[in-house]
């Protein structure tokens, strides 16, 4: 359900927006135009959020909380030596916080201090050592705060909604199976082929035939991965064992991409060095608010 939304959320804007090069963006480059649109929302909603400062301070409360804990759990009377202490004092923190042990060669070495006073005289020091970070966070522009991540917020997003994000080879319609195990790609509907590159090979017109009719016909298609020879697309499996495409020619496009590839038909035809479709005489009647229900359906 949320893939399903979040897919009508991107393309109910692209028609908003009536940007050609966002279409082709979209079509030809979906997961980096997806993520850079996720991107650009995290960016817009954390600026004007005001919970971020709260999050921060919520986090950095309950590191600090197990620093302690930690200092006090390696208080252990038979620690004798500052060193032993700061061991037991990684290995407790070791799934929390990554502490990196040569930067405490300096402390083991010239630190002859009784380990319970040294736990003591550290935990002193927290307090401020708080209120340093949470300035220096408050500083920060948000971009610097999400780059700074060890994960990107738009790749893991990406991934639980929008799937694996791999393309028909045919029509770029992305993948609709979810999350990044299965072992078949699939579409429940493919979109006219021009709009991924593919032309007629005698007329160079952009074809508007969909994935699922050309499977169960006679028709052949040329790409890179052919060497540009004639294949039957009766046996793409042959090329493109990873996706499955279901042979229903009864199955058409949707009217949204009826409706973009007519109105943008010249451009496309432009952008893939080819010849404009000879789209169907009903194509050219579909509205832009039959697209947009189209995308409720």
């Amino acid at each position: 359900a949320s893939r399903t939304f979040f897919q009508f959320t991107v393309q109910k804007k692209l028609l908003e927006d009536g940007n050609f090069n966002n279409y082709v963006k979209y079509i030809i480059s979906y997961e980096k135009f997806v993520k850079a649109w996720i991107w650009r929302h995290i960016l817009d909603y954390y600026q004007e959020a005001e919970d971020l400062e709260d999050l921060e301070e919520e986090i950095l409360s309950t590191i600090l909380k197990k620093v302690r804990d930690a200092l006090e759990n390696a208080k252990d009377e038979s620690v004798k030596t500052v060193s032993v202490f700061l061991n037991n004092f990684c290995k407790t923190l070791q799934k929390d916080l990554v502490i990196s042990k040569d930067s405490l060669v300096g402390i083991q070495f010239k630190n002859t201090a009784d380990p319970a006073q040294f736990s003591t005289f550290i935990q002193t020091f927290l307090p401020g050592l708080q209120q340093q970070i949470l300035a220096e966070l408050k500083a920060l522009e948000i971009n610097s705060k999400l780059c700074h991540l060890p994960l990107k917020p738009q790749d893991e997003i990406f991934k639980r909604v929008f799937g694996c994000g791999k393309q028909c080879p045919f029509c770029k319609v992305p993948c609709e199976a979810g999350g990044g195990a299965h072992k078949e790609h699939f579409a429940s509907v493919h979109r006219p082929q021009g709009l991924g590159r593919y032309q007629n090979l005698v007329t160079e017109k952009l074809t508007y035939s969909l994935c699922s009719s050309d499977v169960v016909s006679n028709t052949k298609f040329r790409n890179s991965d052919t060497d540009w020879k004639d294949h039957p697309y009766k046996d793409y499996r042959q090329y493109y064992p990873e996706w499955r495409i279901q042979p229903d020619p009864s199955i058409t496009a949707s009217d949204y991409w009826k409706f973009v590839f007519k109105e943008f038909n010249q451009q496309f035809a432009k952008q893939y060095d080819a010849k404009p479709a000879d789209l169907p005489a009903d194509w050219q009647k579909i509205t832009k608010e039959q697209a947009l229900e189209s995308l409720k359906e």
